[in-house]
C-alpha cells in the first residue's frame, strides 16, 4: 500500500502533521480529487433542493476533520479534528448551538493532543460512554515505533475523554492504549462499543502479524484493577483475506463483527468481511470474506473505505472510493444468501459519475426509517468540492435506486467532505450535520474546513 498525501501544510510541524494524517487509502482521495480537477470536470449539478448552511468555520486550534459529529441530549456536536492546536497534532472540540435569540454556535476546544504518549492526529468520530464522556482514537502517537509508512511517530493509541467534575472547567483525557505495531497500528476509525460489557473495537490500519492491519478489541478492567487489556482479534495477511481496514466495525446481534479492507481479497481491491467469535471452549475468531471487488472499471467498486450498516433486513450496505461504471466510486448493497445458498449478492446500487452527481464516495453512510441512505462524496459537483446526496430506494415495479443531491460545496462553505452525517431531530424539523475537511475559513491553507446544516432533506426517523 502507497502511501498518499493530501499536502496539508500549516506553519509548524506541518511535515509531520501531513505525512500521518493523510497515510492509508481514506487519505489518498484527494490524489485522485487532483486527477479530477486536471479533467476540469466542473459541470453545472443538479439543483439542490434542501437547505445547506455554514454553522461554523474552523479555525487552526482545531481543523481538517475527518469523520462525523456525535451529540448529546442538549443538541452539542463533538467532534475530532486531525489537526491543530498548540502541537499541530489534532485536538477533539464541541458545537454549542446559539441559545434563543442567538445565531452563532460557540466552539470549544476539549482537548488539545500534544504529539507524544498522549497520542496525535485523530481521525476517527468519537464513541460515547453513555457517562458524558467519549472514546477515541488517534491515528498515530504512543509510546509506539511504528515505521510502517516512514514516520516513526507513534503507532497510535485509544483514549477516553471525560467530562469536568464539580467545580472544574477542563475534560480530562486518559490513555487507555498504546499500540505498538504487531497489535496493530494506526487506527483510523471510530471504536464500537459493546454496551453491556464495555469492550471496545475497533480496526487498525496496518500493524498486525504482517503489517496489513488488524481487528482488535480492548477490554475494560475488572473491578480493583486499572488497566485495560487489548486482544487481536485476526491479522490480516493482505492477501486473499483481505489488508488495511479502514472503516469501523458494526455488530449484529449474535456479536459478530463485519467491516471492510481497501486492499486484498482476490483481485487485491477490497473486501466486505465478517468476524464470528469464537464458540463455547474456543478462543479463536473466524474471519469470511463475504465479498472481494473486482477493481477499476468493475461495476461493483474498488476501495471500500468507510464502515458499514444495516437495514432491518440484514443486508449491509457501505461506499467504494473508486470502481463502477465511470470509476468514481459506488454505494453498494451485499444481501445474505437466501435458502439453501451460502454466497453473498453484491449489488453496486449507484455509481458515480463524477460531473453532477459526485465522486470518490468513501464516508460513513446513514440510512431513515423509510430506507433512504444519505452520505457525502469527497469530489464532484458543480465545483468539484463535493456533494451531500440522498438515494431512495426503487418504488414498486422499479429497480433503480434514485440519487438526489442535497448540496455542493463551493470551496467558501467548505470542502471535499470526507465525512458522514448526524441525523438530529430539533423539535418538529430534522437537521442533518456535518463537516468538510477543508473550505470555508482562510485562517489554513486551503480553508481549515466547515461545519455546516442541511434542513428539508426529507429524513425521516
Amino acid at each position: 500500500m502507497t502511501e498518499q498525501s493530501l499536502n496539508i501544510s500549516n506553519q509548524e510541524d506541518s511535515m509531520d502533521a501531513s505525512r500521518v494524517v493523510t497515510t492509508g487509502t481514506r487519505r489518498m482521495q484527494c490524489v485522485f480529487i487532483a486527477v479530477i480537477a486536471v479533467s476540469a470536470l466542473l459541470f453545472a449539478a443538479h439543483p439542490a433542493q434542501a437547505g445547506e448552511k455554514v454553522i461554523y468555520n474552523l479555525t487552526t486550534s482545531a481543523w481538517a476533520p475527518e469523520d462525523e459529529f456525535v451529540a448529546d441530549g442538549n443538541g452539542v456536536l463533538y467532534g475530532t479534528a486531525a489537526v491543530g492546536g498548540s502541537g499541530n497534532s489534532g485536538a477533539v472540540f464541541s458545537l454549542t448551538p446559539p441559545g434563543k435569540g442567538h445565531t452563532t454556535w460557540t466552539e470549544t476546544v476539549l482537548y488539545q493532543f500534544r504529539g507524544g504518549s498522549d497520542g496525535s492526529f485523530p481521525t476517527g468520530a468519537l464513541t460515547p460512554d453513555g457517562n458524558g464522556g467519549y472514546f477515541g482514537t488517534t491515528a498515530s502517537g504512543g509510546s509506539g515505533s511504528c515505521n510502517i509508512f516512514g514516520n516513526g511517530a507513534g503507532c497510535g493509541v485509544v483514549f477516553h475523554l471525560t467530562p469536568p467534575g464539580g467545580g472544574q472547567s477542563n475534560w480530562t483525557q486518559t490513555v487507555l492504549y498504546q499500540f505498538q505495531g504487531s497489535d496493530g497500528a494506526y487506527p483510523f476509525a471510530r471504536l464500537t462499543i459493546n454496551s453491556s460489557t464495555g469492550v471496545l473495537y475497533g480496526t487498525a490500519y496496518a500493524g498486525g502479524s504482517s503489517n496489513a492491519g488488524a481487528v482488535f478489541a480492548l477490554t475494560p478492567p475488572s473491578e480493583g484493577q486499572t488497566v485495560w487489556t487489548e486482544s487481536v482479534l485476526y491479522s490480516f495477511t493482505g492477501g486473499a483475506d483481505g489488508g488495511f481496514p479502514g472503516g469501523y466495525v458494526a455488530a449484529d446481534s449474535s456479536g459478530a463483527l463485519y467491516a471492510t479492507t481497501t486492499a486484498g481479497g482476490f483481485t487485491g481491491n477490497g473486501t466486505v468481511f465478517r468476524l464470528t467469535p469464537p464458540f463455547e471452549g474456543q478462543t479463536s475468531w473466524t474471519e469470511t470474506v463475504l465479498f472481494s471487488f473486482s477493481g477499476f472499471g468493475s461495476s461493483d467498486g474498488t476501495a471500500p473505505d468507510a464502515g458499514l450498516i444495516f437495514d432491518p433486513s440484514g443486508n449491509l450496505y457501505g461506499s467504494t472510493v473508486a470502481g463502477g461504471f465511470l470509476d468514481y466510486g459506488t454505494i453498494f448493497e451485499l444481501s445474505p444468501p437466501s435458502g439453501g445458498q451460502t454466497s453473498w449478492t453484491e449489488n453496486a446500487i449507484y455509481s458515480f459519475g463524477g460531473e453532477k452527481d459526485g465522486a470518490l464516495a468513501n464516508s460513513d453512510l446513514i440510512m431513515d426509517a423509510s430506507g433512504a441512505i444519505y452520505g457525502t462524496t469527497a469530489a464532484g459537483g458543480n465545483t468539484n468540492n463535493g456533494t451531500v446526496f440522498k438515494l431512495t430506494p426503487p418504488g414498486e415495479g422499479q429497480s433503480a435506486w434514485t440519487e438526489k443531491l442535497l448540496a455542493t460545496f463551493n470551496g467558501t462553505d467548505g470542502g471535499y467532505p470526507v465525512s458522514g452525517l448526524l441525523a438530529q431531530k430539533l423539535g418538529k424539523k430534522i437537521v442533518l450535520y456535518g463537516n468538510t475537511f477543508n473550505g470555508g475559513g482562510s485562517s489554513c491553507p486551503g480553508g481549515c474546513g466547515a461545519a455546516y446544516e442541511i434542513t428539508g432533506s426529507g429524513f425521516t426517523f
